[in-house]
């Protein structure tokens, strides 16, 4: 049986999150304590138990120049006892007639592995949703005034900022102002923290970093000016004290990272942007 979850489900669904999702850097328990809405949970009952569960995160993402309600599909698991029943399967069609239902024209995912790219595509999901990361070592640290850290007033800029920067990408994921806050509690709890840079009393750049072992990771680091990223990472670099810095970038030549599926006629490009999604 296909339902929707309720409270008393609560305890099992963490139960088969750990099993599927096994972590130890912090971000289950954040995310159950934070994030998770038991409101956007469909699960496969069977034999008395969840076999199977996917979350139907709502978003939106502008193809071409029009903005559409999507379902994003996050943490799609199965109870390893009841693999290959189909059971995902039954899920994923269950979400399609669930979102035409409700007028969502897209549904979104990130496959775990690149194996799995092939296994989402008989259900129409394309590669569409390119992520590169440009890896800085030996970074020269330089503490500029420009940069500090991002507070919950930056957001509208720097979702401005996001906007303009992706305004030529084909298919990009937009955030609401939720989504943006949710981000930056996220990075402030469990990462090195959110940025933002300066120019003339302007943001004209804004970084979420992650802490790693040999250096930070910028998951997502976007300026105004692609001349002022050497000087925001040099300045990151010293704020974080360290030397290495990865980061993440629109850009149409980048790594395949997610799929996507339309309901209806559309043309989808391949080169889209998608990124902040608890990926």
């Amino acid at each position: 049986m296909i339902r929707f979850a309720v409270q008393s489900d609560l305890e099992e669904i963490r139960a088969l999150w750990e099993i599927c999702f096994p972590d130890d850097t912090g971000f289950n328990d954040y995310f159950f304590a934070h994030v998770f809405a038991l409101d956007t949970v469909v699960l496969y009952e069977l034999e008395g138990r969840i076999a199977a569960m996917v979350q139907i995160l709502p978003y939106s993402v502008r193809i071409d120049e029009e903005t559409v309600p999507a379902t994003y599909i996050y943490g799609a698991c199965t109870h390893p006892g009841f693999r290959r029943k189909h059971l995902m399967s039954a899920l994923l069609e269950w979400s399609f007639a669930y979102d035409r239902e409700h007028g969502v024209q897209a549904s979104m995912l990130i496959p775990q592995e690149k194996w799995l790219f092939d296994f989402y595509r008989p259900f129409g999901y394309e590669p569409a949703f390119v992520l590169s990361t440009t890896e800085y070592t030996g970074v020269e640290r330089v503490l500029y005034m420009g940069l500090r850290k991002m507070t919950a007033t930056d957001l509208s800029a720097c979702s401005a900022l996001y906007l303009a920067k992706t305004k030529d990408c084909p298919l990009t994921v937009v955030r609401t102002l939720e989504q943006w806050q949710a981000q930056l509690a996220l990075f402030e709890s469990l990462g090195a923290g959110a940025f933002v840079w300066e120019t003339q009393g302007k943001l004209t750049g804004y970084a979420f970093v992650w802490k790693e072992e040999d250096g930070i990771w910028a998951q997502e680091l976007l300026c105004a000016e692609d001349a002022l990223s050497a000087a925001f990472v040099s300045a990151l670099a010293a704020e974080t004290n360290v030397s290495t810095v990865r980061a993440c970038v629109p850009d149409e030549n980048g790594t395949v990272l997610g799929c996507i599926k339309c309901y209806g006629e559309r043309s989808i490009a391949q080169n889209g942007y998608m990124n902040l999604m608890y990926n």
